[in-house]
């Protein structure tokens, strides 16, 4: 079973519960998907999925936990979406990311069609609410996605992944299957 913390809105939070229970793969038949209320589920997480439309959908508990987390840096995955991502950007809360992040939350809904190669065969429209910005991107970063004039839109680094675009809006959800995949390998190496 796959252990999944959640920070965010309560709405992105139940979003992102039926999408993990809706999920098919052989990998992900039993995930357990909850909001991270206190510091003694950290220690039996395997994931951490941090969302948000806006930086304050998140900076509290994010800061409550930060020590904790960060203490379980290399033995987690995380998962940012959307104002999420700019949380794990290397001058923010969680910096784990070799690159910095800028969320600009004055900004309107807009659409763009995205074609990620590695998990999905097919284009589709993903919604950017608000324009999160990866910049200062390092060597070690795995950039999966790039809009010609969004710049990076999916970044991977070791067991981070980041997207700045809302996941739990778009009807494609293959980016829930790569990253529990990721999540499922880590814990896998982590018991063998």
């Amino acid at each position: 079973m796959l252990s999944i913390g959640m920070i965010g809105p309560p709405v992105l939070l139940q979003q992102n519960q039926k999408i993990f229970s809706q999920q098919t793969s052989f990998l992900t038949q039993n995930i357990h998907s909850f909001p991270l209320q206190n510091t003694r589920q950290i220690s039996a997480l395997d994931g951490l999925l941090i969302t948000g439309f806006h930086p304050h959908d998140y900076a509290r508990e994010l800061f409550r936990f930060r020590a904790h987390l960060l203490s379980r840096a290399d033995s987690l995955s995380f998962f940012g979406i959307c104002a999420g991502a700019s949380a794990l950007g290397k001058n923010q809360l969680l910096p784990l990311l070799n690159c910095k992040t800028f969320c600009e939350t004055r900004c309107s809904c807009t659409t763009s069609i995205l074609e990620v190669p590695c998990f999905s065969r097919s284009r589709f429209a993903a919604f950017f609410l608000p324009a999160v910005h990866f910049y200062e991107t390092g060597p070690n970063l795995g950039i999966l996605c790039h809009h010609p004039l969004r710049g990076p839109v999916i970044l991977r680094q070791g067991d981070i992944l980041v997207s700045s675009y809302a996941a739990e809006w778009t009807p494609q959800n293959e980016i829930y299957d790569y990253w529990l995949n990721m999540v499922w390998m880590l814990k896998n190496s982590r018991e063998n």
